[in-house]
């Protein structure tokens, strides 16, 4: 044991680290940390100063849901090795919750800025404004795109991005391909020889196959409306379009767009002129 006189009394100890007392107590309970020295006479406990640096451990073994038994464990069998390893793998999994957290983050930020985004315009009028780069995993429809659903689209892309159906973000092992709020929709291309329309899903930019589209960032022309107006790109844009026979038209399809109902989709029809 250590000299008395240096050790910590349990309201001590509980100052330093900052939780309770209580917490303390269940900690010894449980085993997960158990008191440097237990007085025989008075049963009064008392911690070593260096107990204190296990306190965060714990603290984000429960803010992160890494289980208490796994650290009880290892500081039960005094090992370095086995603490070693608690160690290792509890950056891991913090490192993945990060991911998804900021994963997460993104995700509202981007719900919040389309919010802001449908405040400023009314519905079928033209504007402009600036566009970021994406990449589109692209699958050709043909001359029309009546009875065809974006939806199938990404299932597919997913297959080809990730080699399985995606049911939940915690399932893909490399989250650094996951974009929050990603683009889907259809998609035309008018050429002097052809109109051939397609339905896309938003890829990460460094993803490469056959089917991908890049649009370049920009400032492009777009409007919203609350019914598709891809078929009708040509006249929508008519002014914008004088003397100009090869461009390309993306629709999305949004749910953040509406002034009033977070459940109303709204299409937002973009004009891509290179």
């Amino acid at each position: 044991m250590n000299n008395k006189n240096e050790l910590l009394s349990v309201g001590e100890m509980a100052k330093l680290t900052g939780v309770s007392i209580r917490a303390l107590h269940y900690y010894e309970r449980k085993n997960i940390l158990k008191p440097a020295y237990t007085d025989p006479d008075t049963g009064y406990r008392y911690y070593s100063y260096n107990q204190s640096n296990f306190i965060p451990m714990i603290m984000n073994c429960v803010d992160f849901d890494i289980p208490l038994k796994n650290f009880a464990g290892v500081i039960e069998s005094d090992d370095m090795t086995a603490f070693k390893n608690f160690l290792e793998q509890s950056i891991e999994t913090l490192e993945k919750k990060s991911k998804l957290l900021k994963l997460a983050i993104g995700g509202l930020g981007k719900a919040l800025q389309k919010i802001e985004i449908g405040e400023q315009y009314e519905l079928g009028q033209i504007y402009q404004r600036k566009f970021e780069g994406k990449t589109y995993y692209a699958k050709l429809y043909g001359q029309t795109i009546k009875e065809r659903y974006p939806t199938s689209v990404v299932l597919e892309m997913a297959h080809e991005l990730f080699g399985k159906s995606i049911n939940h973000v915690a399932d893909i092992d490399n989250l650094d391909d996951i974009i929050p709020v990603a683009d889907v929709g259809n998609l035309c291309k008018y050429s002097t020889e052809a109109i051939n329309y397609y339905g896309f899903g938003e890829t990460p930019a460094n993803f490469v196959h056959e089917n991908c589209i890049n649009i370049p960032a920009g400032s492009y022309f777009f409007r919203h409306d609350v019914t598709s107006q891809i078929e009708n790109a040509r006249e929508n844009f008519k002014e914008q379009l004088k003397g100009r026979d090869t461009f390309t038209v993306i629709e999305t399809e949004e749910l953040f767009l509406s002034k009033t109902k977070a459940s109303q989709t709204v299409f937002e029809l973009r004009l891509v002129v290179l």
